[in-house]
């Protein structure tokens, strides 16, 4: 499955990740003005930092969320919970992997009342099978600051590690705390 031709949805017992449109600008304006939210947000290698406060703003970010989605650049999923939007999951490859198989690297962005080990937990275990197959990555790296003690619990329910070396951006940028997940079939 191309995942740019036909993007999956997701569903778990409390949450549905789908495709971002634009009808969730309302929900999602709610997630990215969330001031404690905000903290955990990764913008490592971004041309914002996902903190607005307007409609205007939110739909400008999700115009260039849909566009970069068209041009093969990412995806992002809505995280809906009783229908409402809650968050974001961003994921894309990179071919720098060390290994020579590529890298994923997954963003996720919730609302700070989402922001427990349980409920990360039950959205990785949702969307990590199927992660590693559709970007075709040997292994997926995510950003895990050492103030986010919930998200670090959740990541190593799911074979995170710290990684020992900074991930370097497209723009020659170090940036840290990042952890790594490796690709186990089984």
């Amino acid at each position: 499955m191309n995942v740019y031709e036909s993007c999956p949805t997701f569903v778990s017992p409390h949450f549905t990740l789908r495709l971002v449109r634009m009808e969730d600008a309302p929900g999602l304006l709610k997630v990215y003005s969330c001031r404690q939210a905000q903290h955990y947000f990764n913008c490592d290698n971004c041309h914002s930092d996902f903190r607005y406060s307007t409609l205007q703003e939110m739909e400008a970010c999700i115009r260039m969320w849909l566009w970069s989605y068209e041009q093969r650049h990412f995806v992002r999923w809505t995280i809906l919970c009783d229908q409402k939007p809650v968050g974001t999951v961003e994921m894309f490859r990179r071919d720098d992997g060390k290994d020579g198989q590529g890298e994923g690297v997954l963003r996720l962005d919730l609302i700070s009342s989402f922001e427990f080990s349980n409920d990360i937990d039950e959205i990785l275990r949702t969307i990590l099978p199927a992660m590693h197959e559709l970007f075709g990555c040997a292994r997926i790296l995510t950003k895990a600051m050492r103030f986010m003690e919930q998200r670090r619990v959740a990541l190593v329910l799911h074979g995170f590690m710290p990684c020992k070396e900074p991930l370097i951006g497209e723009n020659g940028v170090e940036y840290g705390e990042y952890w790594s997940r490796r690709y186990n079939p089984r």
